[in-house]
């Protein structure tokens, strides 16, 4: 009798422990899936989102061989070399201060009034720019030629976050939040939202609205491009709910 009796506790024992485990798996496995669904939702919206906010920058060198100081120079045929738009910022590159310049009327020949003697000069390309005014000439610029008098450098073109683009994206989100969710195919029942964390711990973010108690988070360091063709460092907090 004490053997069957204690056979019987034996299974029952395991029926509850089994049961046990049925119960805390059943308990625990929609809480991991779900953990799973927005992590992968996060990492989606991480390489949309750096789409949608990113542009190409293109940078160009320029040398001007040594002559008497000029205050303004015009390069002859410079955009046609290049083959770069017309949105374009000029700087000094000693100095990194922005140069005033303007395209010839036939949007071939750069005008850039130096205000220095630097002779060297970084040109900064982008969709995200304005474009430059077009003069018939300017008074008193000195005309130079192509491997002559002026030599262009590198020219190299990336992809940049850019800060138009990330400040255009919060009004897309604010002014149209469910037309956004459709673009980017959001799953039904799932929200998110995003902020930018400029270098000096300033945060904008969107106006986001039915958030949940369980909010995932992934904060990723970015390099962006602001309206003055600087290179600035900052964070990218996107969320899912």
């Amino acid at each position: 009798m004490n053997k069957r009796g204690s056979h019987v506790g034996v299974i029952l024992s395991l029926v509850i422990f089994i049961t046990f485990l049925v119960f805390l798996y059943t308990t625990v496995e929609p809480i991991i899936k779900t953990q799973k669904d927005k992590e992968a939702l996060l990492n989606y919206l991480e390489t949309e989102l750096n789409t949608r906010m990113s542009s190409n920058l293109t940078t160009v060198s320029i040398g001007i061989n040594k002559t008497a100081p000029q205050t303004c120079v015009q390069l002859d045929n410079f955009t046609q070399e290049t083959e770069i738009s017309l949105r374009l910022i000029v700087k000094d590159d000693e100095t990194g201060e922005i140069l005033k310049a303007n395209v010839s009327q036939n949007e071939i020949d750069l005008f850039i009034v130096k205000g220095t003697e630097s002779d060297f000069f970084k040109v900064y390309d982008s969709p995200e720019f304005e474009e430059l005014e077009k003069v018939i000439g300017i008074s008193g610029c000195k005309f130079l030629e192509n491997g002559k008098d002026y030599a262009i450098g590198l020219i190299r073109t990336s992809k940049y976050l850019f800060e138009s683009k990330i400040l255009n994206l919060m009004d897309e989100y604010n002014i149209g939040y469910e037309d956004l969710k459709e673009e980017l195919k959001i799953p039904p029942g799932s929200e998110f939202g995003f902020s930018l964390t400029y270098d000096n711990g300033t945060i904008i973010r969107t106006e986001e609205k039915n958030i949940s108690i369980s909010i995932y988070a992934k904060e990723i360091p970015i390099r962006y491009i602001d309206d003055k063709a600087n290179i600035n460092f900052g964070f990218m907090n996107i969320r899912v709910w």
